[in-house]
């Protein structure tokens, strides 16, 4: 069952290959509910307690040891190949997954799970480990309790309050047009653990149940494995209906198969779901889920010059190769032995404190992005001395603004210096883009040119009355252009030059005539808000890369893809659009 909820994040995670494959992790969390659970029922049964010091040291041999070998591997990232813009939010990140409350850093940082192929980031995956290790802390505690006092029965009821509670929570704290808070929550999405812990009460390992029962839950395990293979391979992560009960009934399934496996031989759901490849996957579950991501966002198009099912077969190749080296070297035996040298009550701490101190020394390597002078390193084309910044531009927007600001600053020998104020995730329909403060900043820093573009646009919505409007509906459209035309006239007091981007149509993934006719409609907001505002300027890069509606996927000579997730420029791939840019903006 772990490979199985594994198979469907890992394909989710190939760049969208099963849309539902997320509900994966919703298999783990129900699993780990009940696993759990019953670990504590048969302890407190056999002993008449709950050691829950051996408990915890049990579970920090199980996970620590490779989210700790994991920090060194971000660190060499952050250092050698993320974006300056990126390493204070991965600095952060890693912090927080280290402390195990990455899931909440993610909705304080107001950050959409399901803009992780848009802005990936290579610890985007550890808020469901946060939300697991989060409930092994507070859960053996509260069982503890109760089973001083009261018996499984008990454990039973309170199991099945929480669940509801939570489930209340998510009906109450999900908002259409930001999933963030509902889907990334402890409290919201502690229901399907709860679920599988009321199971472990009534139904734990080795327990028989006679023929004709199992019979029966054959029956309803085949139409739980039909129920979860049409929400994994159609339900969308924002859809309002997985918030109010799709959630419930996928786990649901999920505790039906778990019943099943139970039953060991005797069931025919079981013996399915026990064949090789699918427990060898489960084996080495926890290092793939654990390494898989970070590799998809280190080998990308751009870097292997791979598309379609070569791609997705390298990544799953360097992935199994390193889960599997992780578990015969590192995770096994510490399992088994705890540390290999040392104290642990020494060796921990400070593995944690090196850890800590590789992602900081690396992440602060690299900061400062205002309008610098040329670095030295750098020189011009004919190899004369580096000259000072002769050209300056202010990027205002979202992530991809920031992606193309970057192709624009690789044109150091013409001296064009690049200020990124684009925000991942930002839209302008409640105006998250920091918009009232762009004529401020354009005022206090004078660039040349500014520009604001914002194609990821079509990736963002809102609900209506338990419908989601996206671009091409007239409310979300007036919405759009009202904020901002309301931000291009007060860029345009400024007096600066200022020039809003018309957005080319996505690619890859993203290329579908629901998302081109989203852009157009964007585009055509776009086009209104900047004739509300004669002094502003529109650039057609979406014309100039895609021509006549054909988008030219890759650059002139072949060696990189401009876009290589579909919407973001790649560094090497901006080059040929930037120098056009840059014609277009000095004239």
């Amino acid at each position: 069952m772990r490979g199985l909820g594994l198979l469907g994040v890992l394909l989710f995670h190939a760049d969208g290959m099963l849309p539902g494959g997320y509900l994966g992790v919703d298999l783990f969390f129900v699993l780990s509910g009940y696993l759990i659970t019953s670990l504590l029922l048969s302890e407190h049964d056999t002993t008449g307690r709950i050691d829950l010091a051996s408990f915890w040291v049990r579970r920090a041999r199980r996970l620590f040891p490779a989210l700790l070998s994991l920090m060194p591997a971000v660190a060499l990232y952050g250092r050698y190949f993320a974006r300056a813009d990126e390493l204070e939010a991965l600095r952060l990140q890693a912090l927080a997954s280290l402390g195990y409350v990455a899931n909440w850093h993610a909705i304080f940082g107001h950050r959409s799970y399901w803009q992780l192929f848009a802005a990936p980031s290579p610890l985007e995956h550890t808020w469901s480990l946060s939300i697991e290790e989060q409930f092994y802390v507070l859960w053996p505690l509260l069982v503890t309790l109760i089973l001083r006092r009261r018996d499984k029965r008990t454990v039973l009821v309170v199991s099945l309050v929480l669940s509801l509670l939570s489930m209340g929570a998510m009906v109450l704290l999900f908002q259409p047009g930001d999933t963030s808070r509902a889907y990334l929550g402890t409290d919201t999405r502690m229901a399907g653990i709860l679920c599988g812990a009321a199971l472990a009460t009534v139904l734990p390992p080795g327990r028989p149940l006679s023929a004709p029962v199992v019979r029966a839950l054959d029956w309803v395990g085949l139409l739980a494995i039909v129920g979860l293979g049409a929400a994994w391979g159609t339900l969308t992560g924002t859809r309002p209906f997985l918030y109010h009960g799709g959630f419930w009934l996928t786990e649901l399934a999920v505790l039906v198969l778990i019943a099943c496996a139970v039953m060991g031989e005797k069931s025919v759901v079981a013996r399915a779901l026990s064949v090789r490849p699918l427990t060898m996957l489960g084996v080495i579950s926890y290092g793939v889920y654990l390494w898989h991501w970070p590799v998809n966002v280190f080998l990308t198009e751009e870097r292997t010059h791979l598309h379609g099912v070569p791609f997705q077969a390298m990544r799953f190749a360097l992935t199994f190769t390193i889960a599997a080296a992780s578990y015969r070297y590192l995770e096994r035996p510490i399992r088994r032995h705890g540390v290999p040298f040392g104290r642990p009550q020494y060796i921990v701490p400070a593995a944690v404190m090196l850890s800590v101190f590789l992602i900081v020394r690396a992440t602060y390597a690299r900061n400062g992005t205002s309008f610098p002078a040329l670095p030295t390193e750098h020189l011009g084309a004919s190899g004369a001395p580096p000259e000072f910044v002769r050209y300056r531009v202010l990027m205002f927007g979202d992530s991809t603004a920031n992606s193309l600001g970057w192709g624009l600053r690789s044109l150091h020998e013409k001296g064009v210096a690049v200020e990124l104020l684009g925000k991942d995730g930002c839209t302008m329909l409640d105006d998250r883009c920091d918009g009232e403060h762009w004529a401020e900043r354009v005022r206090e820093l004078h660039p040349d040119a500014t520009l604001v573009y914002l194609a990821g646009a079509f990736l963002h919505g809102f609900g209506v009355q338990g419908t989601w409007h996206t671009a091409c509906h007239a409310d979300w459209d007036a919405k759009f252009e009202k904020a901002l035309t309301r931000r291009l006239r007060e860029l345009e007091a400024t007096r600066e030059r200022i020039f809003a981007v018309v957005a080319p149509y996505p690619v890859g993934r993203w290329d579908t005539l629901e998302y081109r006719a989203q852009t157009d409609c964007i585009n055509a907001s776009l086009r209104k808000a900047a004739a509300a505002a004669p002094a502003v300027h529109v650039l057609e890069v979406g014309e100039r890369l895609c021509p006549k509606g054909v988008c030219r996927r890759d650059m002139p000579s072949g060696k990189a893809p401009i876009r290589p997730d579909g919407v973001h420029f790649s560094l090497a791939g901006a080059e040929d659009v930037s120098r056009w840019v840059f014609e277009q903006i000095r004239r």
